[in-house]
């Protein structure tokens, strides 16, 4: 049988011995082959080495006869994988953008577990892995995916039954404060300013239709019913839901697509812009398609030439989300009401989730009276 592949970052060393970089410093841990358990060996190579081939000595061979008994000796973390993709994921119904984010995280895990045997992960080594490689969202996120990866792993065998699924014991740390602050009105406004047309026109159909970034790159002006005046939406992230399907009616929105129109490039899709070189790109229809990412790096890059954020982390700056939370925000201060007019628009399927993204522009202040009769407690 041919020798398991190593990663890059682990060629030249012992087998059972992972490095792992972190904030530009090596970490060394040696996996024991007959537990599973990983144990740290420090940050110096050469007596991580040394430590690991003593170690081998003793419980290498062993390992492998039990790895081979079990039918687990194959098993690694790259194997379950690339069943996950080609067996689990057609199955599901899920949104591109779902899809491809989860394709994000497992490229990520075959990158730094590819090679792991999948008996030789415990909460322990799963726990460490995550609070040394994520935060916060990222970590939520990572989590979730690497907890279906285990499940899928289990129902097919590739992982012992009678052991609880390693990633769920852990820490689930879904109860942070979001670091990234609200966008003020003035914020907004100062942004807009010094924009160009094509980002004017995403912001203004944020504020107004208060859908998401993906779904406003991607209407296109066939979703606009000019005798109708609404424009049809199609929330992704939440496509399965009834609430995802939206015809969206407003009397600004004639004005801003017959903006669009005037750019003087033929697009089929309302946001667009001529890039410096028409090429070719997996995630785009048409060679004037704004992506994701190139469209968040754009309106970042406007947001910090205002200068209004020089003294703000770059973490806690307003995205172009914010705009969204800005315009549900405005709608309430204009009195429409949450539960029959905001949340259908912002596909919500429930009130406190609309409610949440109104929550953090103003401090509210509750009016409440003292009348208590103080006449006869104090001395007279």
């Amino acid at each position: 049988m041919a020798p398991r592949k190593r990663l890059r970052r682990n060629v030249g060393l012992p087998d059972n011995l992972y490095s792992n970089k972190v904030g530009g410093v090596t970490y060394y841990r040696y996996r024991r082959p007959d537990t599973g358990t990983s144990h740290s060996l420090g940050t110096v190579k050469g007596e991580a080495i040394a430590d690991a081939r003593q170690l081998n000595a003793i419980l290498a061979k062993p390992a492998d006869r039990v790895g081979q008994v079990l039918g687990t000796a194959d098993h690694t973390m790259a194997h379950l994988i690339q069943r996950y993709r080609d067996e689990h994921l057609p199955e599901q119904t899920l949104a591109d953008s779902t899809r491809q984010n989860i394709g994000y995280r497992l490229n990520r895990f075959a990158a730094d577990l590819g090679s792991w045997p999948l008996d030789s992960f415990d909460v322990k080594a799963v726990a460490e892995y995550l609070d040394d490689n994520f935060q916060r969202d990222s970590y939520i996120k990572h989590r979730t995916t690497l907890a279906d990866l285990f499940k899928f792993a289990q129902n097919k065998g590739l992982y012992p039954s009678d052991l609880d699924n390693p990633v769920t014991t852990t820490y689930a740390k879904s109860d942070y404060e979001k670091d990234r602050q609200r966008m003020t009105l003035a914020q907004f406004r100062a942004i807009y300013d010094i924009a160009p047309e094509w980002m004017k026109i995403a912001m203004e159909l944020e504020l107004v239709t208060l859908q998401s970034r993906l779904e406003v790159i991607n209407m296109r002006f066939s979703d606009y019913d000019e005798a109708t005046g609404e424009l049809r939406v199609v929330r992704q992230k939440v496509e399965k839901h009834e609430h995802a399907y939206l015809m969206i009616q407003s009397p600004h929105l004639p004005g801003i697509i017959s903006r669009a129109r005037k750019s003087g490039i033929a697009s089929p899709y309302i946001v667009h812009r001529a890039p410096a070189r028409k090429k070719a790109a997996k995630d785009r229809t048409h060679w004037t398609q704004l992506t994701p990412n190139h469209f968040t790096e754009q309106f970042r890059k406007y947001r910090d030439k205002t200068g209004l954020f020089d003294d703000m982390p770059r973490k806690e700056r307003p995205t172009f989300h914010e705009i969204r939370a800005l315009g549900s925000w405005l709608y309430k201060k204009q009195g429409f009401g949450n539960k029959d007019y905001v949340q259908p628009l912002m596909a919500h399927a429930s009130e406190d989730m609309t409610e949440h993204y109104q929550e953090g522009h103003e401090q509210e202040w509750v009016h409440v009276k003292a009348e208590l009769d103080i006449s006869q407690v104090l001395p007279k």
